[in-house]
This record gives C-alpha cells, structure tokens and sequence, in this order.
C-alpha cells in the first residue's frame, strides 16, 4: 500500500512515494524476522539511477553510506564508494517498477493506516530515511502495531548539532551515529544509538551492545522479536545504545566512508 506520496520532508521539493509491503509472518529476511516493510522512494526516478546520480540526497539525506554521484557520463552502476547493506537492485528495484506500474493501492484516511500497522511488527525504512516522510504518517501507521524498529541520520547532523526539525522522530527511531563523535553527543542528550562498526574491538562497552540479531552475536534473535531498536527516548532509553559490524554487499567501502 502507498502511505505517502508528496514532498519529501527532507528538501520540500522532490516527489517521493512511501510503500508498505509484506505481512508479520512472511518475511524471508533472516535478520528482521516477519515486519511490515517501509520503502521510501523517490517517485520518477529508479533507486539505483537515483542513488548513482545523487538524487537519493531526498529519501536518505546526507547519508554517508550512500556513496558519492558518479559523472553524468557514467551511466550504469551505484554511486561510488558505497557502502550501504541494501542492494537496490532486488526489493526497492522491484517495488518502483510495481508502483511505477500502478501495482500498489493507496491509503485514502488515516484509518487505511492505522488498520495497516494493526497488530503487526512495523520497519521504518527498510530503505530510505523515515524523515523523508511526514511525521504523521508514521504516528497513524504505529497507533495500533505491535512494536517497530526506525533509525534516522537526520536527528544529529555532520557538525554535531540536534536538528530541532526531526528531533520529534527520536520517540520512535534511533539516531544513526556515523562517528563515535555523533553517538557520544546523543548520550550526553540522553538520547540512544545505533552505530555500524567496523568489528567488535569498535563498541563503546560501556554505553553500547552489539546487535542481538547480528551474526557476531551468534543471531539469538530477531528484529521483530527483540524490538530494542524502537527508539531514542522514552521507555526506550532505558536499554543501551545498540552497534553492529558492518555487513552488506557494501561493505568495503565503509573503512573509506566512516570514522
């Protein structure tokens, strides 16, 4: 189902679309478990021409994990230096050509919403920024669901500064901390964190754990299972800041992105 069409919040320019897919227990992401997915789209253009000419700049912001826009010229392929872990080619590919095709229904109230997270385990952004789309639309879609996960790298920005205009989004996602610099400026805010490392000797032991469902942890659970990811704040802070290794088709690319 569409859940948002319009601007996105991130440039108050681009056409985004956002699309809800799969149900609580068919999911065959080992990792996450059986979630309603959330894919933010841009609305015209395919995610990896929008990744590779850095139109993706508005659904995932300055992300560094998107990589950097390769020359007009160059017409095939990602960005380089990527080091995101979704592989653009598979779910967001597939979902754009359904919704280009008019493959998807649309939510017409906010009840459309509110019945489509009802009961189940929602993931904000299994691709894109959840503060690419109205705030709102999120609120609706988790009135009713059984838990969630969201992240966002637009709470703290690159100069170590809270941005006032998503912090709201710190009751339902964790900040995505790129440097240890970001993730020690959200503790000191009381805030909480999810921070991708380069192996294990990385973790702040004191303030971090590492992902329950990663492989390193030996996979004892699942995201929709163990929910600690559900946000900064709240009964939330009370759990520590959460870390994994870096995992992904992109992963050589991280060392030549991150701290």
């Amino acid at each position: 189902m569409i859940i948002y069409s319009g601007k996105s919040q991130l440039d108050n320019q681009t056409e985004i679309v956002c699309i809800a897919t799969g149900v609580e227990n068919n999911s065959n992401n080992i990792k996450t478990g059986g979630m309603l997915q959330t894919w933010v789209l841009n609305a015209e253009i395919d995610p990896v021409s929008a990744n590779r000419t850095g139109a993706d700049i508005s659904i995932c912001g300055h992300c560094i994990h998107k990589g950097q826009p390769k020359n007009p010229n160059e017409n095939k392929g990602f960005a380089k230096k990527r080091s995101c872990y979704v592989n653009l080619v598979f779910a967001p590919n597939q979902i754009f050509k359904t919704y280009k095709r008019g493959g998807y229904p649309i939510a017409q109230k906010r009840a459309d919403l509110e019945d489509l997270g009802r009961k189940k385990i929602v993931r904000l952004g299994a691709y894109g920024d959840p503060a690419a789309v109205p705030y709102d639309i999120w609120e609706d879609l988790l009135k009713y669901s059984s838990g969630h996960t969201g992240y966002s790298h637009q709470i703290i920005d690159s100069n170590l500064q809270l941005n006032q205009q998503f912090a709201p989004l710190a009751d339902i996602c964790m900040i995505s901390a790129d440097t240890i610099e970001q993730a020690r400026l959200a503790w000191s805010l009381g805030l909480r964190t999810y921070r991708v490392v380069s192996d294990l000797s990385d973790i702040d032991r004191q303030n971090e754990i590492i992902c329950p469902a990663s492989k390193e942890a030996g996979a004892v659970t699942t995201c929709a299972k163990c929910k600690l990811c559900s946000g900064s704040k709240g009964k939330a802070q009370k759990a520590r800041s959460v870390a994994i290794v870096v995992h992904g088709s992109g992963k050589s690319h991280f060392s030549t992105n991150s701290n």
